[in-house]
């Protein structure tokens, strides 16, 4: 229980500082296709991520952040600041499914100095389910999760991975990624009222849903030894549609291309 409580207080701390690189699934992760060492996995390092102020921003931020993870025979429970929190309920022939938690970070109308006027939005749960296919040399995943609070919005998340052993001790990974999501989570974070019109000068906007973004994402791994890694990631997304055309993203503060790359290092506890 004290490990648990550790967790999710150092994930809290970590939705406080990753901020758009919170929520969104950057990678399927670039861990070596066997069985995990024991039962119980529990990864744990100091990293650092460099990511836009907000969703749509031109201007980045870097920040320290914890590298956690927490697992039950890999995936059957997890609670990790990359994949959220979650289960797998249903395991046959490389396919993989469960519930699925992950959240996102509350954006601040301070945020990165052009968000003025345009409200905050508090911070996100968002629930819902993923499907899997993992094979030795690639994988792939969908996610539909739902707001609970924030922005109440609906989101689709879809990526591939090609897995690549570069050396028996270095791990790659990475592939294309697309979101899609509703109206609802449009108008939260790109959206303009008319009284946020007023207060902000931006336009009045009201976006319905469409496709948010595509890019890639990649990860690589180094097994300095068995308990000792280093992870370095990285991710581009395009934002698209109706998302492109807010005035937050096409203002002097915004920008449709959005960068996130970090590193950490990770030791890990079995049992």
């Amino acid at each position: 229980m004290r490990l648990l409580r550790l967790l999710v207080s150092c994930l809290a701390v970590f939705t406080v500082h990753a901020g758009t690189a919170s929520a969104q699934p950057m990678s399927i992760g670039s861990e070596p296709f066997r069985p995990p060492p024991k039962d119980w996995t529990f990864d744990i390092g100091p990293g650092v991520v460099l990511a836009p102020w907000f969703e749509g921003s031109a201007n980045y931020r870097v920040l320290p952040i914890p590298n956690l993870d927490l697992r039950y025979q890999r995936d059957k429970f997890f609670i990790s600041a990359r994949d959220g929190v979650g289960a797998t309920l249903f395991d046959d022939s490389g396919f993989k499914a469960g519930p699925i938690l992950r959240y996102r970070f509350p954006r601040n109308q301070g945020d990165g100095g052009y968000l003025f006027g345009t409200g905050n939005v508090p911070f996100t749960v968002e629930g819902g389910a993923f499907l899997r296919y993992d094979q030795p040399f690639i994988a792939a995943k969908i996610e539909l999760r739902r707001g609970i609070g924030g922005s109440n919005g609906l989101i689709f998340d879809a990526l591939v991975d090609g897995k690549l052993r570069l050396t028996d001790s270095v791990f790659l990974s990475g592939g294309p990624r697309l979101s899609v999501t509703d109206g609802t989570y449009n108008q939260a974070y790109f959206g303009i009222t008319a009284l946020q019109s007023v207060n902000s000068g931006y336009a009045q906007y009201y976006p319905g849903a469409g496709l948010r973004s595509v890019g890639a994402g990649t990860s690589v791994l180094w097994r300095i030894h068995d308990r000792l890694s280093f992870v370095a990631f990285g991710s581009y997304n395009y934002l698209a549609d109706v998302v492109a055309n807010s005035p937050i993203v096409t203002g002097p503060g915004g920008s449709r291309n959005q960068f996130v790359a970090g590193s950490a290092l990770t030791w890990r506890f079995s049992w």
